[in-house]
């Protein structure tokens, strides 16, 4: 369906028209959206339904059907005789903001079309006649309802529906007393199974009272169940949006003067959709970082960087890929991104080689380090009531040792993440056609390459951190995620070895937004190198 969309700012007069069966418009609170599907509705009045985001879901306990085109005109329009004006009879002159109460008029028109089925039904029958039993609008609810809720059953009476716990059919009761959840659920597919054939149906707020299992199974359904409409759905919800994988997606980001600061969205491949539409909606700058949601990284960092929006983005190479394509279209969304990485194994020459000003990188080997600075210690210590520097000095000897312990490992891990980097950009050869080429360079690399001497310059790095007690200099090369165990902070610090308890009293500490957080804060924006 080609829809004329509402003026958009900065766009001049000529009309916006879009060619979709499904749009998400993915809206910030006062950016306009019921606005927005108000002036939808208002063009294409005869074919649109819009179910409102302000309705009443108090499901009647009991209706009488009446006749099929007086509860028809009731239910779309909101009067029986008047079927030309939504606005005053169905909104009641208030369109934007109107508490939408047509529960009771749904199950008017339900009814009365089961009524009306059955009877044609019966009149139509003679014995040993092979007759098809019709589908009913309360058949087709029915269907999606028990397949998205399977724990319960619903049942089909006279002016009033039952339901009762999946097995438990002697615990039945009256579908009113269902949960906001369950009628909604009842609600929404009620509503759009009662439109017309090639409706445009409006969604204002599709995920309210619904949890966000459910939510995408049961629009999916609905969809398919009603092939032949087009949808538009009014969201804040990321989840929701993401979740419509075909539809075209808009950015509400503003309503002044009956003008929408409106875009498109195009996402761009390397750009995961769903942290694109977070990220946009927020408006401040982001932090892209390595590791999961689950991670240290995430857990830790957005306590530190509480001005910036921080986004876990899984890997290094994701975070360099996904902060290069958020600010090259930095025209479009005005928002600044910068990205921090790990040191891992780099070496000082690598970073400082790294091509980017966003680009961030942690001056310890992994973020778990971070907790192992000695600021970071001794606070902890202090506020456990412990000697700050007793226990500071016994976490020292512990990791030193400990990476005496692993330095020939180390070694050999550092000398072989150089080795495949060097061997990368050596292979890195866009500009040879063919093999004898290849073959040629990669001989002629091999030949010059000293593996040996990097392995034993690496030992003679690592023995020199060990023998002058270089803690911070161990700090900034050592990758063992078993470090904070081996230093045995948490006993020392007289806290639970297990469940990561020292971690947990970290982050304790910082949302406490005391002197203690400041200091915990500060040693960490000190050991990044920007």
């Amino acid at each position: 369906m080609n829809i004329v969309l509402p003026p958009k700012l900065n766009a001049g007069t000529n009309p916006i028209s879009i060619d979709s069966k499904s749009i998400v418009i993915v809206c910030a609170n006062g950016s306009g959206k019921t606005r927005f599907g108000t002036n939808i509705e208002l063009k294409y009045p005869n074919i649109t339904h819009r179910i409102s985001a302000q309705k009443s879901l108090s499901m009647p306990d009991q209706v009488s059907p009446t006749n099929k085109e007086e509860s028809e005109s009731h239910f779309f329009f909101g009067d029986a005789r008047n079927r030309g004006n939504k606005s005053i009879y169905r909104w009641g002159n208030r369109p934007n903001n109107f508490l939408l109460n047509d529960f009771g008029l749904l199950m008017v028109l339900l009814h009365t079309e089961e009524y009306d089925e059955s009877v044609k039904f019966k009149d139509s029958y003679t014995p040993g006649q092979d007759i098809e039993k019709p589908v009913t609008k309360l058949d087709r609810i029915q269907r999606i309802w028990e397949l998205v809720l399977p724990h319960r059953k619903l049942i089909k009476r006279a002016g009033k529906i039952e339901t009762y716990p999946s097995g438990l059919a002697n615990q039945v009761y009256n579908a009113s007393e269902m949960s906001d959840g369950e009628r909604v659920i009842f609600y929404l597919i009620g509503e759009v199974v009662s439109v017309p054939a090639n409706s445009l149906i409006i969604v204002d707020e599709p995920e309210m009272h619904l949890h966000k299992a459910i939510t995408k199974q049961l629009w999916d359904e609905i969809e398919l169940e009603r092939t032949d409409c087009s949808f538009i759905y009014l969201t804040h919800d990321i989840d929701f949006a993401t979740s419509r994988q075909n539809s075209t997606k808009i950015w509400m980001k503003g309503y002044t003067n009956n003008l929408w600061d409106y875009e498109f969205l195009e996402v761009d491949d390397t750009f995961p959709e769903q942290l694109y539409l977070e990220i946009i909606g927020s408006r401040q700058p982001i932090l892209f970082i390595e590791g999961e949601i689950s991670s240290v990284d995430y857990k830790i960092l957005p306590l530190i960087f509480t001005e910036l929006n921080v986004k876990s983005v899984g890997s290094c190479h994701k975070v360099f890929e996904i902060t290069k394509s958020f600010n090259s279209q930095n025209s479009f969304h005005h928002i600044q991104s910068f990205g921090l990485i790990d040191r891992d194994r780099r070496t000082d020459e690598e970073i400082n080689h790294i091509n980017s000003p966003n680009i961030w990188v942690a001056q310890v080997s992994e973020i778990e380090n971070f907790l192992l600075l000695e600021d970071i210690v001794k606070t902890v210590a202090s506020v456990m009531m412990k000697s700050p520097d007793e226990i500071f000095e016994s976490v020292k000897v512990n990791v030193i040792s400990f990476f005496k312990e692993n330095l020939l490992q180390q070694a050999l891990e550092h000398t072989i993440s150089k080795i495949e980097r060097v061997f990368n950009m050596a292979t890195n050869h866009k500009a040879i056609k063919e093999f004898a080429e290849l073959d040629e360079s990669l001989t002629e690399f091999w030949n010059k390459q000293n593996f040996r001497s990097i392995y034993d310059e690496t030992v003679t790095q690592f023995e020199e951190l060990a023998n002058s007690d270089n803690y911070e200099g161990i700090l900034k090369i050592f990758n063992n995620k078993g470090l904070i165990a081996n230093s045995r902070v948490a006993a020392l610090c007289d806290l639970n070895t297990k469940n990561d308890a020292y971690l947990n009293h970290i982050i304790s500490i910082l949302k406490l937004q005391n002197n203690h957080s400041e200091v915990i804060k500060n040693a960490i924006i000190l050991k990044i190198q920007k």
